[in-house]
C-alpha cells in the first residue's frame, strides 16, 4: 500500500470528538490531514470485517469500553491512543479485500471542511447578508466575479454559468476536487460552494419537490452551443479567499514603469509556480488553465487561484473555435498547447508544462497576449527565449525552451522542470513583487567550477564589489576539498556574502563535513541554499553539520536538498525557530 496514516491529534466541535489523521503518500511524499469522526472510523471497519470474515482485523476499540474505564477528563486522550494503535496495525497488515480502506487513504474527507463548503445559501438576499461587494473585475458570457469582504477578509465571488442538463455534474466535480484539498500553502481556499435555487410555488412545496437552481434570464454564450440549449442555462457560485495580487496585474505595472523583474525574483517566480504545479499534479489534479490572471502573489507566497472552475470547458470551446474574436480574450489562445488547437493527441499533465512556459514568458519580456501570439510556432520560440537567454542566461532558457517543446514527446513534464529549476538554482523567495524598496548593490556571481582560473577571476571580481550574492554549481563533479575550503575563506576574508547557493548534486570525492566546516568562513551569510543530492551522510557528517549551522547565527533562511531524512529532522529540532528553514528531500519538498 503506497499510504501511510497516524493520529496527530484530536479536536472537539460541537461536542463531538473528531480525531486528526495525517495520510502520507509514500510516492509523492505528499501528506493531508483529515479530521474523521468516530462512527466513520467504525463504519469502514464494519465494512471491512464484512468484506474479510475470515482475516483477523486489529481489534476496533468500542466506545462504551472508553467510558467504561477511564474518567470522562482522560476519555479523549486515552481513545486517541488507541485508535491510532488500531490504524498503525490496520495500515501494516490490511486485509486482502481493501478498496474501502484504499478509497479512504486516497480520497478521505474532512469533516469540518465538508461541513463549510456544501453551507447552502439558496437565495440571493441571505447571499448579500454573507458579503459584501467591493467592486467587479471581470464580466463576460460564461460568469461574472466580483471582490468582496466576508467576515472581515477579502474574498471573490465567482458566478458561473453552466448548461443545466450537466450542471449537478459540474458542480460535482468542482465540489469534491475542492473538498479534497486540506492544505492551501499553494493554492487559494474555496470556502463554500453553492447554487441559488428558484423558489417552490405552494404545490411544489405541499409534494415536497426539489429545489431547482436559478436559471439565467439571458440567452449566455447560446451562439457558441446548440440552439436547443440556449436557454438552458443555470448560475454556479464559489466563494475564494483572495489575499494579494495577480501576475497579469503586475505585469501590467512593470510594464508601464519600465521595470523588469530581475533575475533572482524570476528566478523566484518560476520555482514557486513549479511548487504550485507540482502539488497539484502529486494530488492527482491534472488538466488546469494555468494564465497569469490565476496566479496570486502575496509577500513571499504564491498561490493559484481558479483550480478545476466549472465553466473552463465553454470557455475553452468559446477560444479555440473562434468565437473571441476581436474580444479581450482574442490572443488567449497562446496558452493553449498546440495539440489541443489541433484536436490531436492531448495530454493534460503536458499542458500545465506549456501554460508554465507561457506564463514566464510573459514575465520575462513584460508582454502582452498579442504580443506572443505567434508562440506556437518553433521560430518565435527560439526567438523569444533568445531574447530571454540574453537578459537572463542559459539556465532559465533551458527550462522555458523544453516547457514550450510543440511535440509532446520532447515537452519536459512540471517534475522534470521542477527538478531542473532546483538543480539550476535553489533561490528562496525573498523579494516582495509590490511595492519593493531598492537593496543595497549587490554583485551577482555565478561559478561552475572552483578551479585556478575561477578563483583569479572571482579575487577580480572581489577588488570591484562590497557585497555578493553568489552561486557555487559544482553538479556532477570530482571536488578538491582543499580547494574548496581555500574557496570559501578567500570569499570570507574579502567582502560580504548575503546569499550564497552551493550545487553539490552528485560530486563525487566530496568531503561534507569538510564543505559544512568552510561554512564558517562565511560570517555575514542571510540566506543559504545548499543541495546534497545523491551524496551520503554519516551520523558523524550530520552532527558536525549541525553544529556548524547552530553557529551561524545572522542567517535568515536555510533552503536545503539532501537525500538524508535523518539531517532533515534533526535540523528542524536543533535550529533556532527565527530561521526560517526549507527542506526537500530529494527535490521533494517536506
Amino acid at each position: 500500500m503506497i499510504y501511510d496514516a497516524k493520529i496527530i491529534g484530536v479536536e472537539t466541535y460541537s461536542d463531538n470528538v473528531l480525531y486528526k489523521l495525517r495520510i502520507i503518500n509514500s510516492q509523492t511524499f505528499e501528506q493531508r490531514d483529515i479530521r474523521v469522526k468516530y462512527s466513520f472510523l467504525s463504519d469502514l471497519h464494519q465494512k471491512l470485517q464484512d468484506l474479510n470474515p475470515d482475516y483477523q482485523l486489529p481489534q476496533f476499540p468500542k466506545k462504551e469500553f472508553f467510558q467504561s474505564i477511564f474518567r470522562e477528563n482522560k476519555f479523549i486522550k486515552q481513545s486517541e491512543q488507541m485508535i491510532a494503535e488500531y490504524i498503525s496495525q490496520l495500515i501494516k497488515s490490511p486485509p486482502p479485500l481493501c478498496k474501502q480502506l484504499y478509497e479512504f487513504l486516497r480520497d478521505g474527507t474532512d469533516a469540518i471542511r465538508q461541513k463549510e463548503l456544501s453551507k447552502e445559501i439558496t437565495s440571493r438576499s441571505e447571499l448579500l447578508k454573507l458579503i459584501k461587494t467591493e467592486k467587479v473585475i471581470k464580466k463576460s458570457l460564461f460568469g461574472k466575479t466580483k471582490l468582496c469582504t466576508y467576515q472581515g477578509i477579502r474574498v471573490i465571488l465567482h458566478k458561473f454559468y453552466v448548461l443545466k442538463y450537466e450542471s449537478e455534474q459540474l458542480f460535482s466535480h468542482y465540489y469534491n476536487t475542492h473538498l479534497y484539498f486540506t492544505d492551501f500553502t499553494f493554492i487559494c481556499k474555496v470556502i463554500h460552494i453553492f447554487f441559488l435555487h428558484e423558489k417552490l410555488n405552494f404545490m411544489d412545496s405541499m409534494f415536497g419537490s426539489s429545489k431547482q437552481p436559478r436559471s439565467c434570464k439571458k440567452q449566455h454564450f447560446s451562439h457558441v452551443f446548440q440552439y436547443k440549449h440556449k436557454q438552458d442555462v443555470v448560475k454556479l457560485y464559489s466563494i475564494e479567499i483572495y489575499e494579494g495580487q495577480n501576475l497579469d496585474e503586475i505585469i501590467k505595472d512593470k510594464r508601464i514603469k519600465k521595470i523588469p523583474f530581475s533575475n533572482i525574483e524570476l528566478w523566484n517566480l518560476i520555482q514557486k509556480l513549479l511548487d504550485a504545479l507540482l502539488s497539484l499534479h502529486n494530488n492527482s489534479c491534472y488538466n488546469n488553465r494555468i494564465i497569469p490572471t490565476s496566479i496570486i502573489i502575496n509577500k513571499d507566497n504564491l498561490k493559484l487561484t481558479g483550480i478545476q472552475e466549472p465553466n473552463e470547458k465553454y470557455k475553452d470551446k468559446y477560444i479555440i473555435d473562434g468565437y473571441a474574436f476581436r474580444t479581450d480574450q482574442e490572443y488567449d489562445t497562446i496558452y493553449f498547447p498546440p495539440e489541443k488547437l489541433n484536436s490531436s493527441q492531448y495530454n493534460p499533465k503536458l499542458s500545465d508544462s506549456w501554460q508554465f512556459g507561457v506564463c514566464i514568458v510573459k514575465a520575462a519580456l513584460l508582454c502582452t497576449n498579442k504580443e506572443l501570439d505567434g508562440i506556437h510556432q518553433s521560430n518565435i520560440v527560439h526567438e523569444l527565449i533568445s531574447q530571454i537567454k540574453n537578459q537572463y542566461g542559459d539556465e532559465i532558457a533551458n527550462i522555458l525552451m523544453l516547457s514550450l517543446k510543440n511535440s509532446i514527446q520532447q515537452r519536459a513534464s512540471i517534475k522534470e522542470l521542477h527538478s531542473l529549476a532546483f538543480q539550476s538554482c535553489v533561490i528562496p523567495f525573498q523579494r516582495v513583487f509590490l511595492n519593493q524598496t531598492q537593496d543595497p548593490h549587490v554583485t551577482f556571481i555565478r561559478l561552475n567550477s572552483i578551479n585556478t582560473k575561477e578563483q583569479l577571476r572571482l579575487t577580480d571580481q572581489l577588488s570591484k564589489s562590497t557585497m555578493l550574492s553568489i552561486k557555487i554549481n559544482l553538479y556532477n563533479q570530482d571536488v578538491d576539498n582543499q580547494e574548496f575550503d581555500k574557496f570559501m575563506q578567500l570569499l570570507g576574508n574579502f567582502v560580504i556574502i548575503r546569499d550564497i547557493e552551493i550545487i553539490l548534486n552528485k560530486t563525487r570525492n566530496v568531503n561534507i563535513s569538510s564543505v559544512l566546516s568552510s561554512l564558517a568562513f562565511i560570517k555575514s551569510l542571510i540566506n543559504l541554499n545548499i543541495d546534497l543530492k545523491g551524496i551520503q551522510m554519516d551520523q558523524n557528517d550530520i552532527i558536525y553539520g549541525i553544529q556548524i549551522l547552530k553557529q551561524m547565527t545572522l542567517m535568515k533562511r536555510l533552503t536545503l536538498d539532501c537525500s538524508s531524512m535523518d539531517f532533515i529532522n534533526f535540523l528542524k529540532a536543533e535550529l533556532d525557530e527565527k530561521t526560517k528553514m526549507i527542506f526537500y528531500y530529494e527535490s521533494q519538498l517536506i
